[in-house]
């Protein structure tokens, strides 16, 4: 009796104080990976930002949000947050080269890489490889350049594509909000 006593208590103290063993790091998650010169330029974005843009309704009052997410790995920015035209593009390194995904209210998610890098600006273009869209014909986002103008203040310029060719640019001037 004794001995089943004794081990239904290390059964129970097991079941009790294991889980916890999580909590106490022993099984933490790994440190984020290494990430590109790039992907921290973008990490000093994370807050929230406002501003004015010329879109398709006209001059209008934008907001844009950056946060991490992933464990680290991405950045996430959520433009026109909360709104039925909320759009997200994920901020990630692939084999060590910053790109990105937009999802976009054209109802498409296309692809940029990275192409020109500057201590002033970030310039990503369509993937050759992985545009991340059914046809070049198709209306699409076809490249950013976020121009760093200050530590609290960034214009991005989107060149939209329709039937192949270039049909604008929209142009966003943002500075951080003040919380």
């Amino acid at each position: 009796m004794k001995k089943l006593l004794a081990f239904t208590m290390i059964i129970f103290m097991g079941a009790m104080f294991g889980p916890m063993s999580v909590l106490s790091g022993e099984h933490s998650m790994p440190n984020p990976a290494a990430h590109s010169k790039d992907f921290e330029t973008m990490k000093t974005f994370i807050g929230s930002w406002e501003g004015k843009g010329d879109m398709v309704k006209g001059s209008e009052t934008i907001k844009v949000t950056y946060e991490r997410t992933s464990a680290g790995n991405a950045i996430l920015e959520r433009l026109f947050p909360g709104t039925p035209h909320e759009m997200l593009t994920i901020y990630y390194d692939f084999n060590g080269k910053l790109n990105m995904t937009h999802y976009c209210s054209l109802g498409n998610r296309p692809h940029m890489e990275l192409v020109n890098s500057t201590p002033g600006s970030l310039e990503f273009v369509l993937s050759e490889k992985d545009p991340g869209i059914s046809s070049l014909k198709e209306m699409h986002m076809h490249s950013l350049r976020i121009v760093i103008d200050g530590k609290d203040s960034i214009t991005h310029n989107w060149t939209l594509f329709d039937n192949g060719e270039k049909k604008s640019v929209e142009v966003i001037k943002l500075v951080r909000a003040k919380n």
